[in-house]
């Protein structure tokens, strides 16, 4: 795979590639932070924006601490290692961390459009470290287990602390919408791997570009893990709100005589 980026050095989509890269620094992570921190703010949803700023903290160190610490394997006989340990990909860190932690402080109505918006970018950049040649697909996969694992984390600590609620999509239309919106995200990350399987099944002499077909198939990789962390969400998430605000007494009493109303629920005496 890294060989076929090779192929492509120089070329418009490697430039493209490159600025898509290029655009994640110091001030763009702390920008996001800022971001983060200020609809949680806004919302007053505090907790739940430190927790969503220490998923992108975590994730990014962890990725740091794996690549400089944990050596990778040479898997196949006729295999290579970088110089540089490329698992997993920091880029791909930041931008899986970043939707996530976006995902956990906007209001509920509003986390299909910002997992929609946050997965797009995040598939970019993942796509973008497979053809600069700057990752292997597996990379890419190893970052997003990273973030939604520590978001998973997040909303375990959340509900934990009795700070996740049931929220309801009032209207049919936006139930189905969330459902097609899930669906999709999930036939999104079965093709991208269908796909590269297609192509590494495929005798060598039937494929017209071999260094092409493989680049697809690395790109198809990154682009189903960018869904599957996506779906992934959707799922978790489904009639959750997080940081809500503890429900007056009269409401607890009602939580006791319909438990079906309520996202946590707390033992008698506790």
């Amino acid at each position: 795979m890294l060989r076929a980026a090779g192929r492509v050095a120089g070329s418009t989509e490697q430039t493209r590639a490159l600025d898509t890269l290029d655009a994640i620094t110091a001030p763009s992570v702390g920008a996001a932070v800022v971001l983060v921190l200020l609809v949680a703010t806004v919302r007053r949803r505090l907790v739940p924006g430190l927790l969503s700023v220490a998923v992108i903290a975590a994730s990014i160190g962890t990725a740091e601490v794996i690549q400089h610490f944990v050596g990778r394997p040479l898997l196949l006989a006729h295999g290579y290692r970088r110089e540089d340990q490329s698992f997993p990909s920091g880029h791909v860190a930041v931008a899986m961390s970043v939707m996530c932690a976006l995902v956990m402080v906007v209001p509920y109505r509003f986390r299909g459009l910002v997992v929609v918006l946050g997965s797009v970018w995040a598939a970019g950049v993942g796509v973008a470290t497979v053809t600069a040649g700057w990752h292997r697909p597996s990379d890419t996969v190893g970052a997003g287990l990273i973030a939604v694992g520590y978001a998973c984390s997040a909303v375990a600590v959340l509900a934990r602390w009795g700070k996740v609620r049931e929220a309801v999509v009032r209207t049919p239309a936006g139930r189905a919408l969330r459902a097609v919106l899930a669906g999709t995200y999930a036939v999104v990350a079965v093709a991208g791997i269908a796909v590269a399987a297609a192509v590494v099944v495929q005798p060598v002499s039937d494929r017209g570009d071999p260094a092409a077909a493989l680049l697809l198939a690395g790109r198809s990789l990154a682009l189903s893990a960018s869904a599957a962390v996506a779906v992934a969400l959707l799922v978790l998430l489904r009639h959750v709100d997080l940081g809500a605000p503890p429900a007056d007494p009269g409401e607890e009493g009602r939580r006791d005589v319909e438990p079906g109303h309520a996202g946590v629920h707390r033992p008698s005496g506790t």
